[in-house]
């Protein structure tokens, strides 16, 4: 294999797919990024069994072939480069870069060893816009679980209908929905648990104004966009029955600033305590309370923020890191917290709903001590 490549190119491609490399790995050659020149075409592929990355670049070739070259080293050479041609010249497993600053040899292993992408036939494609898809999976992503025991919520869950596109995260504590009600798919109706490394690996490296083509399959869930396709194996199990746990008689409803209540939260919850983070919320007339105590170091704070309500007095305890994960995730300058009572889930929900972004965040309370 031989090829010449502009330097800046190269390193674009190799940026996009590093992501995917494993750092540590009982598998050596997943450390390594696959080369496969065939004319002027050179697709470069990662994988980590689970989710893989490819792309496509223009170069000059002289002779074709493929081999697997160390990703390391390889990004770190390119890096520090500057924008000038690059020579690579791959003879068996040795590989030469030449360029008009230097020359650098390293070692490859055979393609042969590469694990192989095989992805079933998709059973059902839609074309969306990626700035607005990237702007589902941002609103969602954050509330994935982290527990390897609950897998099922370790991903996001992306439910395909003819006349809707949902996506819902949850890890126990809080939960995401969002809705697209003007999605178009005659005849498309499919689901899939999305594992979070595909999702940010995707959101890394789609351009805003690019069209993204989702195809899904029993197991795999491809992205494809440009010159670029990643492959993601679909977590397995059935994801919760999430509408079960949204509560349908909130009926005390505050209309606040967000920023107000975001900024009141981060300073209140210096003095909350260091495990449980725990604030208070207190709903009076035209009031809401924030409040914090750390019994243990005989710290306290208390603010009080202007809200729109008018029903009876209420107090809810909430952890101040999910409040403020939900609250940096709802761009909007005014939010409405749908209450019930102390024990049950809050929910949160933009003032003004978008036509394309129809989203709820639920919360669940940490009961206060005089509950």
């Amino acid at each position: 294999m031989k090829f010449s490549v502009n330097r800046k190119e190269l390193h674009k491609a190799i940026q996009n797919i590093i992501g995917v490399v494993p750092v540590k790995t009982t598998i050596p050659i997943l450390a390594n990024i696959l080369f496969d020149l065939r004319g002027d075409d050179l697709i470069l592929t990662g994988t980590d069994l689970e989710v893989s990355i490819s792309t496509k670049i223009k170069v000059q070739g002289d002779l074709d072939g493929s081999l697997t070259i160390p990703a390391k080293i390889l990004y770190e050479i390119i890096r520090e480069l500057p924008d000038i041609p690059v020579e690579i010249d791959c003879n068996e497993n040795n590989i030469s870069l030449n360029t008009e600053k230097g020359f650098y040899k390293l070692s490859g292993e055979s393609k042969e060893e590469f694990p192989k992408i095989a992805v079933d036939e998709s059973e059902g494609s839609f074309q969306i816009n990626a700035k607005h898809f990237i702007s589902m999976i941002n609103k969602t992503i954050f509330a994935v679980s982290t527990d390897e025991l609950r897998t099922t919520l370790m991903g996001v869950y992306l439910q395909v209908l003819e006349n809707e596109l949902r996506m819902v995260a949850t890890d126990g504590h809080r939960l995401v929905k969002i809705i697209d009600s003007t999605f178009k798919a005659p005849g498309l109706q499919k689901e899939a648990i999305i594992p979070t490394k595909a999702l940010n690996l995707l959101t890394k490296n789609v351009q805003d104004d690019t069209e993204i083509k989702v195809s899904l399959s029993d197991d795999h869930i491809v992205f494809q966009f440009g010159e670029t396709t990643i492959f993601g194996k679909e977590i397995e199990g059935q994801f919760p029955n999430y509408e079960r746990v949204i509560p349908v008689d909130n009926d005390k409803t505050v209309l606040l600033s967000r920023d107000l209540l975001s900024s009141s939260v981060k300073r209140v919850s210096i003095f909350s305590n260091s495990i449980t983070h725990q604030i208070r919320l207190s709903v009076s007339d035209s009031l809401l309370e924030v409040q914090s105590e750390d019994i243990e170091f005989g710290g306290e704070a208390k603010e009080k923020i202007t809200a729109d309500y008018s029903g009876e007095p209420i107090n809810v305890g909430y952890n101040a890191n999910y409040l403020l994960d939900i609250l940096k995730h709802v761009a909007v300058d005014e939010i409405e917290l749908h209450l019930k009572d102390a024990v049950s889930a809050g929910i949160i929900y933009p003032a003004n709903q978008k036509e394309d972004e129809n989203i709820l965040m639920l919360l669940m309370p940490i009961r206060l001590n005089d509950n």
